[in-house]
């Protein structure tokens, strides 16, 4: 996301209130979710050249190798992203994705993850690392926030850019009654017993743990992060 007005470029990893974030900046503006997108760098993309599949989920390199920024603008305005959980983070993608065709969480984690690609479902598990540091480990942000303490850390990010009321609004949960009942539907069709899952060790086991754990090793060590201990 480039918010000109307010001189800031997002770098929205998906799963991490990505679309919280953008809807209050929209909402700020007084633009429209559905027709104003294009105005924020947040429409879907045909052309590879301009980067991934949709614009919102650009890493900070492409905002600048795109062509969708200077150097000189990137370097003047306030850039920010929010990390989270990657243990936590895959699950929610899962059960966003209700992927129907993958039978369990195991499964999905073990043999069904997106190939790295220009489509959006990579971007979905892509590594937060990647989003946020250049190929030579240079962080190219000024502002990294958690998911953990999301409210408290966009505190900070509209300190910086002049912003008095920073209340987040809530968009996009993995867990709203649609895709609810579309995830049991799944689960009685597949008789995966997920239905009666409701923590994440219901949903990991050492394996799927340990699997995860290898596929995101680099947000782990950078982040800080180690798998919930609830």
């Amino acid at each position: 996301m480039i918010c000109k007005p307010y001189r800031c470029v997002f770098v929205h990893i998906p799963k991490v209130a990505g679309q919280s974030i953008e809807q209050f900046f929209m909402d700020r503006l007084g633009l429209d979710w559905n027709n104003d997108r294009d105005q924020m760098l947040l429409q879907n993309n045909t052309d590879p050249a301009l980067g991934t599949e949709k614009l919102a989920h650009l890493s900070a390199s492409e905002y600048i190798d795109c062509g969708h920024i200077s150097q000189e603008q990137f370097s003047s305005y306030f850039k920010f992203g929010f990390v989270r959980n990657p243990w936590t983070r895959l699950l929610s993608e899962y059960r966003y994705r209700n992927y129907f065709h993958h039978h369990s969480f195991k499964n999905f984690v073990l043999h069904k993850m997106p190939k790295p690609g220009w489509d959006d479902k990579y971007r979905h598990i892509m590594p937060q690392h990647d989003l946020l540091y250049d190929t030579n480990g240079h962080c190219l942000v000024d502002f990294i926030g958690r998911f953990e303490t999301l409210q408290r850390d966009f505190d900070h990010v509209c300190r910086e850019i002049g912003i008095e009321d920073s209340s987040l609004p809530h968009r996009n949960r993995s867990d709203k009654k649609s895709r609810d009942l579309k995830r049991k539907f799944r689960n009685i069709l597949f008789m995966n017993g997920e239905n009666s899952h409701q923590a994440l060790a219901d949903f990991y086991d050492d394996e799927t743990r340990e699997a995860v754990a290898d596929y995101y090793r680099i947000d782990i060590e950078t982040f800080g992060y180690e798998f919930p201990s609830h």
